[in-house]
């Protein structure tokens, strides 16, 4: 078999508002019918079975490569603003295939160890704590505004050595950011994102240079002294892995805290038995990251001429890879669509596997396990005001737009 079209579109060309909202139904439906669905819009494959993500993910046959990404739109190349962005993302480690991510994630890791992951889950209570007395007296908020969002800007922002104040100035860049991972992008978002970029590096590179001349205990600092066989990062990669690292460090996580408690307050079963057995909180987490993924897709390049299930994968074909279709494949989960925070999920993908493996996700899963401990002590009578919760764009970072809830003290 070769590229061709089947019966079942691509729903992500275009984005319908029900694919959004509940894209389940849909990624099952390619997952039993056509597990390696050719795009004839987007001119990518899109993969939707565990054992073929997982399978991509660990080898090296299907790199990153971005320098050598295809643009949607053939005319990209010839816009400077476009192409000014793509030279700064080739930077960043994710995007990055051995030896020069090798190299990159060696360095960072000097910077973003798990002892420092393990010394913040005090400071990260304190902060939680911090934003519920905010809002202790209303009878009804907004979790995603109110605490979702910014208990993790703080934390990476305390973490690199930047001002949480200036939280809404990294909403504006990130959201600009984050338009741009979708599979088919336009070039208006393209263009944001890369006046979002330069302004982000406008903020950061003082700061970098405050951090030569006067060291101090944050990121910033540790990336400007990481050091691995006398290499040490470039000027332009410590600037824009530090973009990186605000962006994927506040992002996922806000979705993931904001799914758990969505996910909890609509299985009150699960909840139930979450307040009777406490210890079952790191498992609660890790059913979320499964049931509902906070990053639902990544994308590889073939390095070279491949077959997965009968298809010929040329040269430079992008995959997508649909981590929230793998995470609910019956093959790899029993009962996949059910809720079960009693769950082994150790093998879940929501984080990526293999050499890209979230560098952040002993952060993140540690924030999400306080954050809503902290939230059930305090609001423990907590439920939502609504079931009709809208889900952000774009599809590739999927959590609640805004979680009402009533506090119900």
């Amino acid at each position: 078999m070769s590229k061709q079209s089947t019966k079942l579109a691509d729903p992500m060309s275009p984005l319908s508002p029900e694919f959004l909202q509940d894209p389940y139904p849909t990624l099952d439906k390619m997952r039993q019918e056509d597990p390696v669905l050719w795009s004839e819009t987007g001119k990518y494959w899109i993969v939707t079975r565990y054992d073929d993500v997982y399978s991509i993910l660990k080898t090296l046959t299907y790199e990153k490569g971005l320098q050598r990404w295809k643009q949607v739109n053939p005319l990209a190349q010839f816009i400077p603003p476009v192409r000014k962005l793509t030279e700064s993302r080739k930077k960043w480690m994710l995007n990055m295939d051995p030896p020069d991510h090798t190299r990159l994630r060696s360095l960072v890791n000097k910077a973003f160890t798990p002892s420092m992951v393990a010394g913040m889950r005090d400071h990260i209570k304190e902060i939680a704590d911090y934003l519920l007395d905010q809002v202790q007296d209303k009878e009804e908020f907004d979790l995603v505004a109110d605490y979702a969002f910014p208990l993790p800007v703080t934390v990476i922002a305390e973490m690199l050595g930047v001002p949480a104040t200036d939280r809404d100035k990294f909403h504006k860049w990130s959201t600009s950011m984050t338009e741009t991972l979708e599979p088919a992008v336009s070039m208006s978002h393209m263009m944001k994102a890369n006046k979002a970029t330069e302004e982000i590096i406008e903020y950061l590179r003082p700061l970098v240079a405050e951090r030569r001349k006067s060291p101090k205990d944050d990121l910033i600092s540790a990336l400007v002294a990481a050091e691995e066989d006398g290499q040490k990062l470039t000027e332009d990669e410590l600037l824009n892995n530090c973009i990186l690292i605000l962006v994927a460090g506040h992002e996922t996580t806000v979705n993931l805290i904001g799914n758990t408690v969505r996910c909890l307050l609509s299985h009150p079963d699960q909840l139930a038995l979450l307040k009777e057995k406490p210890e079952l909180m790191k498992g609660a987490i890790g059913e979320t990251l499964r049931f509902e993924s906070p990053v639902q897709l990544v994308r590889r390049l073939a390095h070279e001429k491949t077959e997965l299930r009968g298809k010929k994968i040329d040269e430079h074909d992008m995959l997508v890879l649909m981590l929230g279709a793998a995470n609910r494949d019956p093959e790899a989960y029993e009962e996949p669509n059910k809720f079960d925070i009693t769950r082994d999920t150790k093998k879940h993908v929501a984080f990526g596997h293999g050499i890209h493996h979230c560098l952040g996700s002993s952060l993140a899963e540690a924030e999400g396990e306080v954050a809503i401990s902290t939230l059930l002590e305090r609001l423990p009578n907590i439920a939502l005001k609504t079931e009709d919760i809208k889900i952000r764009m774009p599809f590739a970072l999927r959590g609640p737009k805004e979680l009402w809830v009533k506090a119900n003290r």
